[in-house]
């Protein structure tokens, strides 16, 4: 277990004590090798994202997501926890996860040691933040003197640096109106969303813009969690004016992940009484939520009312546009940091469109895609290729990839997918609600199988192989000049690949 080793502290005598002398010749040391420093940062990075997949999402925001790498110090990897109190909890806990999921990652077998940040030299923390900064970090901005969560590109969360599509347009429309100080014609409004699509993203770009215009005491943004330890910490002390003046102070309070504090019922009433001043004092609420308020069973109808009396802005997984835009800022990103170690990290256009095609998944799921692409080539010294890239498909998908389809299953997908039956596709009937999902399934018979024009044929009624060219030849020319014709036909082919029969 990890727990018997990262209860060694730094400091010989104590919190505050002298550092060991070897202690400090290893910081001397890894002070001059920031570039092995970067590597280690860009594997973290990775292991990170096998840990969120591996204890989902509420975990590892409680628990993973604030651990900071600082260094590598004599052959140890050290993480900082905010407290005591979270390290303790993440040791005992996930301390032998995190050391699996690492050992899987790094060849070099370093130990992973986990420490309290307020345990740490200041020399070893300096090293957390060198003058070039590490590998996925650009420059950041004072708006806050805490670690702030990273953008695509590594920068700190802003709203100049939120990917817009129509998948979260209205959403960043109104962040946008906050942020400049404008009203929304609501004084509660409501972010809802899949986890990974931006929605904290939106949070800290309105906090930071409002920040830079009016002062810190201007706007206030809180985890569920941050909110629930400093309301239950009241209430052991018997005492929540702290938190009382903390909330109502700001004029724009934001809450994220607010689905968590609805099932704690003393919370929940809490929040609300402070939702409610702040309302009445002319301020504005903002709420995200990974689920809309109204299938949140845990709120009364007097709570569910006041949230659907402001504005609900829906954001979804991005569509293939906005899929490729991060994709392409994600990786432009690793290859400037990967280059500043005279490492080359050259993803091509045509791999973009192969994870924007295969991977309809959310912002965060895309970024940790091009990370693993990177940690599986150029850290490891192979060369970046298409199967690289597909092997990030397949870690991100789980399991071993799926068979390529039977021509019976394209059928059955397709048929289900537009209202008609088998047979129909099958027939000789030329009406447009037959004819072009029969030309959908036999060009996606062409492109995902092995099979002729010929053999197509014949599995739709005995047909002559120019009708599945000519089929083919003019679904491959609308796809080209319509992108929604393009889209759509992504997402069938999409069905068919998910399709459980594909691994029998």
């Amino acid at each position: 277990m990890i727990s018997k080793h990262t209860t060694t502290r730094f400091a010989s005598a104590g919190a505050g004590g002298p550092v060991r002398a070897q202690e400090s010749n290893s910081v001397r040391r890894a002070n001059s090798e920031t570039m092995q420093d970067d590597r280690v940062a860009l594997m973290w990075d990775s292991v990170r994202e096998a840990l969120r997949r591996r204890l989902g999402d509420v975990r590892y925001d409680t628990w993973i997501a604030r651990l900071e790498f600082v260094a590598e110090v004599n052959g140890d990897v050290v993480l900082a926890a905010a407290s005591e109190h979270e390290r303790s909890r993440v040791d005992a806990d996930f301390g032998h996860l995190i050391q699996q999921a690492w050992d899987q990652a790094d060849r070099a077998g370093r130990r992973i040691r986990i420490e309290a940040r307020e345990r740490i030299p200041a020399d070893v923390l300096a090293l957390a933040q060198p003058a070039d900064e590490d590998l996925l970090l650009e420059e950041r901005g004072d708006v806050a003197d805490e670690p702030r969560p990273e953008g695509i590109n590594g920068d700190a969360q802003t709203l100049e640096n939120f990917l817009v599509g129509d998948s979260n347009r209205v959403a960043f429309g109104l962040a946008h109106r906050l942020a400049m100080g404008g009203g929304v014609s609501a004084n509660v409004v409501t972010v809802v969303g899949p986890h990974g699509v931006g929605k904290t993203h939106l949070l800290k770009g309105i906090q930071a813009s409002l920040v830079a215009a009016r002062g810190e005491g201007s706007v206030l943004y809180m985890s569920s969690e941050d909110f629930t330890v400093a309301f239950v910490d009241g209430v052991k002390r018997k005492d929540t004016s702290d938190l009382r003046t903390l909330v109502r102070r700001a004029k724009v309070v934001m809450l994220d992940d607010f689905q968590f504090i609805c099932s704690k019922p003393g919370t929940l009433v809490e929040f609300f009484s402070h939702m409610r001043a702040i309302v009445a004092n002319g301020g504005v609420v903002v709420l995200a939520c990974d689920q809309s308020p109204a299938t949140i069973e845990q709120l009364d109808d007097r709570m569910r009312d006041e949230i659907h009396g402001g504005v609900i802005a829906q954001m979804e997984l991005p569509e293939r546009n906005l899929r490729r835009e991060i994709l392409r800022a994600k990786a432009d990103s690793v290859a400037a940091a990967a280059s500043a170690i005279d490492a080359s990290f050259d993803f091509q256009e045509e791999w973009i469109d192969l994870l924007a095609d295969r991977l309809p998944a959310s912002g965060r799921a895309l970024c940790g895609a091009i990370r693993n692409v990177y940690c599986g080539t150029v850290l490891v010294g192979k060369p970046l290729d298409r199967t690289a890239v597909e092997k990030a498909i397949q870690l991100q998908a789980g399991g071993a990839p799926a068979r390529a389809p039977k021509i019976d299953t394209i059928k059955d997908v397709t048929a289900r997918a537009y209202g008609v039956t088998k047979a129909e596709l099958e027939s000789a009937c030329r009406k447009r609600q037959y004819a072009l999902p029969r030309q959908y399934a036999m060009y996606l018979s062409r492109q995902l199988t092995k099979c002729s024009y010929p053999q197509i044929g014949r599995m739709f009624g005995d047909r002559d192989h120019t009708t599945v060219l000519f089929a083919y030849r003019k679904i491959a020319a609308m796809i080209a000049s319509n992108d929604a014709a393009a889209e759509e036909l992504r997402a069938l082919e999409q069905r068919i690949m998910a399709d459980p029969r594909n691994g029998k």
